[in-house]
């Protein structure tokens, strides 16, 4: 009899029963057949004690045999035998805390990175102001700054990392700075002797001081030549007054041709021969003497090579009220007029004082030219740009000598930076009478005319009272204010 007529002939309880008990071997064989997971409250096949047949393998339960020959059911197998397998059940698996996190901060960091592609996207297809990344973060790498492949990233301001980089780069000027000042130093105080150094007057740090500035004839010709046995005198002998109080500067020319008296064995004498009988050491103390203020500091200019300072500094701009015609001596031909000046014709102005013959004489308007390039050099260098300064001082230490440290003119710089040329600049002659005495030409101090000068130089004031007393005004070149 078929299976379907015999369950029709079957009463409503048998089939119920007969129902109930395929039900009960379809979930036994589920497990038998390798399921990784139980249903309902059956129990693994491993756990029941069951062992598979080598003839019916792993199939399941209650179905019939894909071999042929008779079906073997599944016997239980003893424990004690070394060689019986059991099918291996899928252990439960214990989840910790921190893994649990894990999974939750991957899952966000994904959302995150998908928000921030899309949201950039947006952005850069021309969005609202609002389609930004909130979840973005700059320590993660996610969001905003991790983006849209192919789109540029944007690294969120982060003021820590600014504030290490500046100090980073402070530093490093701040070490090139303290390098580049050695560096001048040396350079500068190596022509400096301990004579010279013992000859000066110390002064307190930031107080007025006076320091002589010494201009000698030494050139390239002289040198290759040896003309004057390595011997040389000054050509320009400059008296500064440096007040770094209030920021001002006053210049006043010594006439090289002054009589002095130097002493000792030598008498009355120009006083540019002190510098070549005793050197700076003797000229500081003639100087010294003849206006009645200590010297504080020195400085010895080869002007010669002078004029790469004003080349350094891109020339330097002049007016020339008067031609300055020289082809003899300096081979000066300048026109009048406003002009830039460079290195050469620099110095051939402050050299030409044949040019000047027919307004009288020629070292008065020669002597004005020099603290005009003088004043027109620091008016330049210290227009307030540091990179001009420090161009000048790198260019005028290959042809200055002094005491002066790169420190103390760093210092001095930063005082006078951008200070007033035409208020606080000042620039004099010393008073003298012209005299013809057995056939050389001294210039004589006028006493009381040159006491009442330094008397206002003291003070801070202009050492003339007015413009008239100035023998070389509307002659002598000027600075452009």
């Amino acid at each position: 009899m078929s299976p379907r007529r015999e369950h029709r002939q079957m009463s409503e309880e048998e089939q119920r029963a007969r129902g109930a008990a395929a039900q009960s071997r379809h979930a036994e064989g589920a497990f038998q057949s390798g399921s990784r997971f139980s249903r309902g409250n059956a129990t693994p096949a491993h756990q029941a004690g069951y062992q598979p047949s080598s003839q019916a393998g792993y199939q399941d339960a209650g179905q019939p045999s894909r071999t042929s020959g008779p079906q073997t059911t599944r016997q239980p197998y003893s424990t004690g035998d070394p060689r019986a397998r059991a099918p291996r059940a899928e252990q439960p698996r214990t989840v910790t805390r921190s893994q649990a996190e894990d999974v939750n901060r991957y899952r966000q960091m994904r959302q995150e990175r998908d928000n921030g592609g899309i949201l950039r996207r947006r952005r850069h297809a021309g969005g609202p102001d609002w389609a930004r990344n909130d979840y973005s973060d700059p320590q993660s790498g996610y969001g905003e700054q991790a983006g849209g492949a192919g789109f540029p990233q944007r690294r969120e301001f982060n003021p820590r990392r600014a504030l290490k980089i500046t100090k980073r780069v402070l530093l490093g000027a701040l070490a090139a700075l303290l390098a580049f000042t050695v560096l001048i130093t040396v350079r500068m105080n190596l022509g400096v002797s301990l004579e010279t150094r013992l000859a000066l007057r110390p002064v307190l740090p930031g107080q007025p001081f006076y320091m002589l500035l010494v201009g000698t004839d030494k050139d390239a010709y002289r040198e290759e030549t040896g003309a004057t046995g390595g011997v040389y005198r000054t050509d320009s002998i400059i008296l500064a007054r440096v007040d770094p109080i209030v920021a001002k500067l006053t210049l006043i020319s010594i006439q090289r041709d002054t009589c002095v008296n130097l002493g000792g064995d030598y008498g009355e004498q120009k006083i540019n021969a002190a510098y070549t009988y005793g050197g700076p050491p003797m000229l500081i103390k003639a100087v010294s003497d003849l206006a009645g203020v200590p010297i504080s500091h020195y400085a010895e200019i080869d002007l010669d090579q002078f004029i790469s300072v004003v080349d350094a500094i891109g020339g330097i701009t002049v007016n020339v009220p008067v031609d300055v015609y020289d082809p003899d001596y300096t081979g000066a031909d300048i026109k009048a007029g406003v002009q830039e000046l460079n290195g050469d014709d620099a110095l051939k102005l402050c050299r030409a004082r044949h040019a000047y013959d027919q307004y009288g004489a020629g070292d008065y308007f020669r002597t004005a030219n020099q603290r005009m390039v003088l004043g027109a050099i620091l008016k330049k260098s210290l227009s307030g740009n540091p990179f001009m300064l420090l161009a000048t001082l790198n260019a005028g230490s290959a042809s200055v000598n002094t005491d002066l440290t790169g420190f103390d003119l760093l210092f001095l710089g930063a005082r006078f930076a951008g200070f007033d040329m035409a208020e606080n600049l000042y620039s004099a002659l010393e008073p003298t009478v012209s005299s013809y005495e057995n056939g050389v030409w001294y210039e004589r101090v006028n006493q009381e005319a040159w006491a009442e000068m330094m008397s206002r130089v003291g003070q801070g004031l202009p050492p003339y009272a007015d413009s008239t007393q100035d023998p070389t005004s509307g002659i002598a070149a000027g600075i452009v204010e």
